[in-house]
Order: C-alpha cells, then structure tokens, then sequence
C-alpha cells in the first residue's frame, strides 16, 4: 500500500527511520475467529491516503473462515499461528517483524473489529513529525453502529488506579474537540513511535507485557510512557471507528472483566510510584468493591464471585512484578505529585 509520501524530522520521531527517508506506517493487526469483521478493517487500512504503509495480520489459531478472507489480500503480510497468543504477544510479535524494515517510524495497532476513516493515518503522522517526544497518538474514536457515540478520547489510570477508557458513551460533540496530551492511548487504533517502542523501560516482557495475555496492556504500556517521560496525543481530526470487544465477547460475557480483574494489580505495582500508590490504596478498595457491586447488578453473583476470584489471582501475581517495578521506577522522569493530578483529572495533561 502507498500514497503520496513526506519526510519526516529526526527530532520530532527520535528515530533513524524518520530522516530524510520516507516515514513508513506499519499496521498490525491480530485476528482471531474474525472472518465475519476483518476484510471491513483492511479495506480501511488499503484505503489510508497520504502515507506509504504497510500491514502485518498475525491469526492466533482461527477455527472459522478467518484464513480464507486473509487469502483474499496478497499485499497483507499474514503470519499464522497454531495457538492463541493473546492480545499482547501476539501484537509483540507483529510489531518485531515491521521493525525489522528500517522505513519504519510509527507502528499503528488496529483491532480486527475496528475501521479506520481514510484520513487517519495521515494526519497523526502529520502532527507527530511536529513534536518531540511523541509516545503514541489516537483520534476520536467513535461507536463503529452510532457514529453519534464517543467509544474513547483516551484511556488513564484513574484515582482508584483502574484503568479507564474517557469519552465512553458520551454524545459526539463535533468541532468541541482540540488536540491535547493525554495519560495514553486506546490500543483499539492507535499509533505508537518506534522511538518510544525501542527505548520503553521493562521490554523484558515485550512491548505489551505478554504476562497480560490481554487486557490492560494498552494502559499498562502508556503508564510506562508516562513515566519514562513520553508523550501521550489525543488528535481528533482522525477518525476511527470501533465495535468493541468481538473477540471477548465469543468467549463469554464476563471473560474480559476476569481479565481486567487479573491485570489490575499488575499495572498498579509496576508503574504507579510509592507515593501514589500509598495515596490511592484505600480509594483502590473502595474502587474494587464498586466495581463487584456493579458486576453482580449486572451480571449476578455468580459473575461478581468469578471476577473476585480473578481479582485474588492478580493480587496473588503482584510478585511477579517486582523486578519489572524496580526497571520502571528507576527510569522515572515524573513527578509523583504530578501523576497524581493526571490520575485525578480524567487522564488529561496540562
């Protein structure tokens, strides 16, 4: 795939890739059992103007007709698994073999269920060539069945230190919206630098912590961006549109809640620094006993005891991470008092 190319100023990507060589864009995208959404996603990623690009499909071990559609798209790298990776090594996977091509300067990740407006790419990469410091970058993003419908602006830690995903559910509100730094980005459809790819702290575990298998790998890969001192852009003249959790929800309904449940503690243990993390345990609690409360509201007990029991589990993982806390904490170009602000202001700086 290619379109009319640019340059792009070392200074501005902090990379080789983005000299005085074309700017290239590497889509990833991981599928799996998403015969029924994919081609809609590629046709968007083929259909990106003003950017030389390229896209990586890796399937994690597809029992439907996935495969046969990926047949259909010969310019699409495709690599095929034998089991499921997961969300995050699976992308880890994917974004080691785009790095491999030196054009490289921004890899986009981009869900299987989730459809790019033809400008996108375009005018991210157009607004982080004009920075220093770029971390990652997404659009407005909006529902993918009601465009009237905000799926997300950004995702934070908030002050309960869970993630969360800003603008869901809210009324699209156009021309209400301005380019601004936020805590991180939706990985959903969003872009990241190569230079905040090679140089994140903690890669032991791959760029997204492969220890997460998914969910919150986004929020746990924009907390060390944060604190590594990259920067995080919401820029909402690109559009993406998102129709959320396919993949999650033909496992069960309360599997990515487990998960969230899983990861929670991890992300908490591994970035947030000793002074946020003594401010924010009892609102934690407090935050974790609503989050079960409005499980079984919704759910049932039976669900709420599940995603308590992942909770446990996650609790129980929290040594794992304590050689990836001490990498984190000895990079940070944060101040805590600072992050603490951000936490408590809906993930938006300045």
């Amino acid at each position: 795939m290619s379109g009319t190319t640019d340059t792009c100023g070392t200074e501005a990507c902090g990379t080789e890739a983005c000299g005085t060589e074309t700017c290239r864009v590497a889509f990833c995208v991981v599928t799996w059992n998403n015969a029924d959404v994919i081609a809609e996603c590629l046709d968007s990623l083929l259909a990106q103007t003003g950017v030389d690009a390229s896209i990586y499909v890796l399937d994690n071990a597809s029992t439907d007709a996935t495969l046969d559609v990926l047949a259909r798209y010969p310019s699409v790298h495709v690599g095929r698994s034998s089991v499921n990776n997961g969300f995050a090594r699976g992308n880890n996977l994917l974004i080691r073999q785009a790095l491999r091509d030196p054009a490289v300067g921004y890899v986009a990740l981009v869900n299987s269920d989730a459809v790019l407006d033809p400008g996108w790419t375009a005018e991210l990469v157009r607004f982080a060539r004009s920075r220093p410091r770029v971390g990652c970058l997404q659009g407005l993003t909006l529902d993918y069945f009601n465009h009237a419908i905000v799926d997300s602006t950004h995702i934070f830690a908030n002050g309960y230190l869970q993630g969360q995903q800003a603008g869901h559910g809210d009324p699209n509100r156009p021309g209400s919206y301005y380019a601004r730094k936020v805590f991180g980005v939706n990985a959903a459809a969003a872009m990241y630098s190569r230079a905040m790819i090679e140089r994140l702290p903690d890669r032991r575990h791959g760029f997204f912590d492969e220890r997460f298998y998914m969910y919150y790998e986004d929020v746990d890969v924009c907390f060390r961006a944060l604190v590594a001192g990259w920067d995080a852009w919401f820029v909402p003249t690109a559009l993406a549109y998102h129709m959320g959790s396919v993949s999650a929800k033909k496992r069960g309904s309360v599997f990515s809640l487990r998960m969230v449940a899983r990861n929670q503690p991890a992300v908490a243990i591994k970035n947030a620094p000793a002074q946020v993390l003594a401010r924010t345990m009892l609102p934690a609690v407090v935050g974790e006993a609503r989050f079960l409360r409005d499980i079984a509201r919704e759910y049932g007990t039976r669900a709420a005891a599940q995603v308590f029991g992942s909770l446990l589990v996650g609790l129980a993982r929290m040594p794992l991470y304590v050689g990836s806390r001490l990498r984190v904490q000895a990079g940070r170009r944060i101040d805590p008092e600072y992050l603490l602000r951000i936490m408590h202001h809906d993930g938006l700086l300045g």
